[in-house]
């Protein structure tokens, strides 16, 4: 519920830790035959890399699905990405079935299955409102874990060549799903988890000889493509007893609670005003990805990234006056609020201490922090943006307790005139395997942001559950 609050104070602010990603995706091949799974194949047109053909298809999706979303309607970009949610899952089934894949049609039904369970379950569960109100079904977004499901099966049994076109799909059913208004961020982005972690569960590449892998660019992702013809696609399993894999993708879930969130806009003039939300909105279900890889295996060099999305909207009436941009709302006006604080995080890691049972990595990185406040009645509109890039130092505490469990800890600070941040994180891991780990954990964090459109002071707790991915 916004309140009004008579003096403006700066604070200091969060968001998460530097993390990191490099994840495999698929492995293929270019010839027919058996493959490592003891499947057999009777067609080479769905496997293969990322080749002429699935260039220009990769890049005419892009090109034509980008252009509707830059002039299309809303209703109907929603209403394709309605239809693009299956596209992947359906040729995937359909090509399994045609090259008689028995093995991969098994791997299908568990990963669809689990995603189905776990997406549905989580809606029933955590009850969070859409952003247009609908109904409380809003995360996680089922129509992109559906589509995520259905790419990564794709391009993780089979390769890049139709893997990458459906990855194409499955990112527009994405944004198909914010920009309808049916989604936030942090849905969409658990979703997608939801369907990645649900084939590297179940789904094993058909040939190993040819993999692909993702690595972020400037401003987005790319891929990485490696064929090795003498390769009899064997994996290196990894013992219980030794350390953690040098490379992760994470996903975590959990309740974040506002415990402060004080703003005005502009920075100097307008009113201080309680953006704390009532008590359908505060606590509330989130959710953050993160990516993690060492340089060799050897290497105490990494590199790391996070991407963090917050968003949520309600309506109140006001009980006084509020100065908010360049309007005055007037007290017993109903209005509508948005308060949006995404996160960004790339940075680099120096493993000092990195043995058996515990490790110290010192941490720097670049974060952008996008913060933005919307009021309107029915008259009315008014919205403030502001983006802060800044440099962060961190570090982060590993200790292997036992072969099984594992504490992790973590700090990130900066301080200037313009943007304060601080964010403390604690986690208990337990490995369920090799490749597996769960995690429970408290994160504190607060930030402060202080320029001539923007004072906003944030301080947030959350719990989360986190499902790691180590290879």
């Amino acid at each position: 519920m916004l309140r009004t609050n008579s003096s403006r104070k700066s604070y200091f602010l969060p968001v998460f830790l530097t993390a990191l990603l490099s994840t495999p995706l698929a492995a293929t091949a270019e010839d027919a035959g058996s493959d490592s799974d003891g499947s057999s194949r009777n067609g080479d047109w769905l496997i293969g890399g990322f080749d002429t053909q699935s260039r220009w298809i990769s890049g005419g999706l892009l090109l034509g699905l980008g252009a509707y979303l830059a002039t299309a309607d809303t209703s109907d970009i929603r209403d394709l990405g309605d239809f693009t949610q299956f596209v992947p899952a359906v040729f995937g089934l359909t090509g399994s079935l045609l090259i008689g894949d028995r093995e991969g049609l098994k791997q299908f039904a568990y990963a669809g299955g689990t995603t189905l369970v776990a997406t549905h379950g989580l809606k029933q569960l955590v009850d969070k409102d859409r952003p247009d109100g609908s109904d409380d079904l809003s995360y996680p977004s089922g129509h992109t874990s559906a589509s995520v499901m259905g790419a990564a099966y794709v391009w993780r049994r089979y390769g890049s060549k139709w893997g990458a076109p459906a990855s194409v799909l499955a990112a527009y059913t994405g944004i198909s799903r914010i920009n309808g208004q049916k989604h936030y961020a942090d849905d969409v982005i658990s979703g997608a988890a939801i369907g990645l972690l649900s084939n590297l569960l179940w789904t094993t590449p058909i040939d190993d000889r040819v993999r692909i892998s993702l690595f972020p660019t400037d401003g987005g992702a790319g891929v990485a493509f490696d064929y090795v013809p003498t390769s009899a696609g064997s994996q290196k399993t990894i013992s219980a007893a030794d350390t953690l894999p040098g490379h992760y993708f994470a996903w975590e879930i959990g309740l974040l609670d506002v415990a402060r969130n004080f703003a005005a806009a502009p920075g100097s003039t307008g009113t201080s005003v309680d953006w704390r939300f009532d008590e359908t909105n505060n606590p509330t279900a989130t959710g953050l990805v993160s990516i993690g890889w060492l340089l060799t295996p050897e290497s105490r060099h990494g590199f790391y990234g996070v991407f963090s999305p917050f968003e949520v909207r309600e309506g109140s009436q006001l009980t006084s006056n509020i100065d908010f941009g360049d309007t005055t709302f007037l007290s017993g006006s109903d209005v509508r609020s948005r308060y949006v604080a995404n996160d960004y995080r790339v940075g680099y890691g120096y493993s000092a201490v990195n043995s058996s049972r515990w490790g110290v990595t010192l941490i720097g990185s670049i974060a952008a922090f996008d913060t933005l406040l919307e009021l309107s009645d029915d008259s009315v509109s008014e919205t403030v943006d502001e983006t802060i890039v800044r440099p962060m130092l961190g570090a982060r505490l590993q200790l292997s307790i036992t072969e099984r469990w594992h504490l992790f800890a973590g700090f990130s600070i900066w301080d200037d005139s313009e943007v304060s941040f601080r964010d403390t994180t604690i986690q208990a891991g337990y490995r369920l395997s090799n490749e597996w780990l769960v995690s429970f954990g408290y994160r504190n964090a607060a930030r402060q942001i202080n320029t001539d459109e923007l004072d906003n002071e944030l301080r947030i707790d959350q719990l989360s559950l986190g499902i790691f991915y180590f290879w």
